[in-house]
């Protein structure tokens, strides 16, 4: 029997599986960050060392029964991030295979039957990729706006205040965000929100998570601001996604796009839909979905597929059973 290592590493948490190549999870761990931009290599090694310890362990097997071992790690973005990834991948490794990728990978293929396809993440920040046929990745650098990059609920947010201040001085279209928005971060007056921000910022980051969902709840009570803002940041985002399907040569093919990110979940349909308008309009056949398995099942997966091993229909629903959302 073969058996494989998924990893999905994040800012906050890593999960690891141990698998073997009929779809059955022997192992199933979870730990603390992984994501080397923020606590630093030596801690994100610690992280991963442990992990592959404890799976081992809890499989009952030694690091030479391992034949691949698939990371998914937030921060693997630059080729220097790469560069330091693999030198501790392989000081940890040995002699068994592995490919270190971006977390945004493995969320696709935690949601596509093949290793083929689109991926559009948003959530606090925004990311796309795309992997053709032949197996080529292309994805976005996603470092920040200045660097082309573009989207996530931090900009709905940001957007959000800045209509609500023009709404309260006259320049733009009425919105309840003037109103609505104080409201919603436990404040009185848009003045409050007003000495929170200016002229030092005191905003707390978790009331800034709040914003986004309130701008799809307006929007879809029919404030034409919220249905503006959610509408534009859309079509930006199906540009992103048109990009690196340009990039893989897939324009104009059939591929599935897999949604993943927080702000998929909002309750108005203005941000998806014109998404899905500007991709169709270059892909017709594009289909969209959303991940059923953790992203961490996605990584096993990937390892699967470097070994060249396809789960059956009886072996991928058994895996669903294991690592279902």
């Amino acid at each position: 029997m073969k058996y494989t290592i998924g990893f999905d590493g994040g800012a906050t948490k890593t999960r690891c599986v141990l698998g073997d190549t009929q779809g059955n999870i022997l192992a199933n761990i979870e730990a603390g960050p992984s994501n080397h931009q923020i606590i630093g290599i030596n801690e994100t090694k610690n992280t991963l060392k442990t992990l592959l310890d404890e799976v081992l362990s809890k499989a009952h097997l030694k690091l030479e029964d391992i034949e691949f071992i698939f990371l998914g790690l937030a921060g693997a973005d630059l080729p220097s991030d790469f560069d330091m990834l693999n030198g501790i991948c392989k000081d940890l490794f040995k002699d068994v295979a592995y490919e270190v990728a971006n977390d945004a990978w493995i969320i696709m293929r935690s949601g596509t039957s093949e290793p083929f396809g689109a991926v559009s993440i948003y959530g606090t920040g925004a990311n796309a990729g795309a992997i053709n046929l032949d197996g080529d990745m292309k994805i976005l650098r996603s470092l920040s706006y200045n660097l082309g990059g573009a989207g996530g609920g931090s900009e709905i947010a940001n957007d959000a205040l800045h209509y609500a201040f023009r709404s309260n001085e006259e320049t733009y279209t009425k919105s309840a965000l003037e109103t609505e928005l104080p409201k919603h971060l436990n404040m009185d007056s848009i003045e409050t929100l007003l000495d929170k921000i200016y002229p030092q910022y005191n905003l707390e980051h978790s009331d800034y998570t709040k914003i986004p969902p309130l701008v799809f709840k307006l929007a879809k009570e029919g404030d034409l601001v919220c249905q503006e803002i959610l509408t534009q940041k859309g079509k930006v985002q199906g540009q992103m996604v048109n990009g690196v399907i340009k990039q893989a040569n897939m324009i104009g093919t059939k591929f599935p796009v897999v949604l993943g990110g927080s702000v998929y979940k909002g309750e108005s349909h203005y941000f998806i839909d014109a998404m899905k308008r500007t991709i169709l309009e270059q892909s017709p056949q594009a289909t969209f979905n959303y991940p059923k398995l953790q992203p961490v099942a996605g990584a096993y997966l990937f390892s699967l597929d470097r070994l060249h091993i396809k789960l059956s229909n009886d072996e991928s629903q058994h895996l669903s059973q294991q690592l279902s959302l």
